[in-house]
């Protein structure tokens, strides 16, 4: 082989590893529940549409 067909081989090898490794990374950082969205798993309210219907909307003050 070839001084210069090694570098390259080395160079492709060096690029998947380091993209494994971050994929990885990602993958462990994201298992963490408080990195999660936190709006995973809970319904997502209209405010504005409960307001112009003339209810409060929960967790807001009524309207005015």
């Amino acid at each position: 082989m070839s001084r210069v067909d090694f570098l390259s081989s080395l160079n492709l090898m060096t690029l998947i590893a380091v993209l494994l490794a971050a994929i990885i990374a990602l993958a462990w950082f994201m298992r963490k529940r408080s990195n999660a969205h936190s709006m995973d798993g809970k319904q997502e309210r209209n405010v504005g549409r409960d307001l112009d219907a003339g209810r409060s909307a929960p967790d807001h003050s009524p309207p005015t």
